[in-house]
């Protein structure tokens, strides 16, 4: 019987490897893109009905303003999209660090501007370093909840000094 086994030829095991590696690549590749295709029970995008532009203000899409710990900026935002936002993250990144301010208390109904032009969206020079970039991150409420979101967020890097 062990005469049967020595006369036959395998795969060389250098093959075999790369067989099997291919054959899971191609095997992860088709679990994956079944994946992507499942719905999960997931309710549909309520963000997708949202969308935000940023207005210039002279040269720059921000500015800001003040020194030290006496710092703000500036921003004109445009509801370009069919929903309501009732709220707005501002998130600004500076040398130093990055500094997250919520406008909760705000509503940007479709098709109008909010025009940002107190000292209300503070920042600490001092803190956080000169501004590099700021990301607008905008919220709606559904149901009783308030939806952030992410994906429909702008960031701007044109960012001067307000006259």
């Amino acid at each position: 019987m062990l005469h049967v086994f020595k006369t036959k030829k395998g795969v060389s095991p250098l093959i075999a490897t790369i067989l099997l590696i291919a054959f899971a690549v191609a095997l992860g590749s088709v679990v994956m893109n079944w994946g992507l295709n499942l719905n999960l029970g997931k309710s549909a995008d309520k963000c997708r009905n949202v969308e935000i532009k940023i207005r210039n203000i002279d040269s720059a899409e921000v500015c800001f303003g003040g020194f030290g710990t006496n710092g703000y900026i500036h921003f004109i935002i445009d509801n370009a999209g069919t929903a309501d936002i009732s709220g707005l993250a501002v998130w600004i990144v500076g040398d130093k660090g990055t500094n997250l301010f919520d406008l909760d208390n705000i509503s940007i109904k479709k098709g109008s501007l909010y025009d940002k032009k107190d000292k209300e969206v503070a920042y600490d020079f001092s803190r956080f370093g000169n501004i590099k970039q700021v990301q607008f991150i905008p919220k709606i409420k559904s149901e009783q909840a308030t939806e952030i979101c992410p994906k429909n967020a702008i960031k701007v890097e044109k960012i001067g000094i307000c006259s």
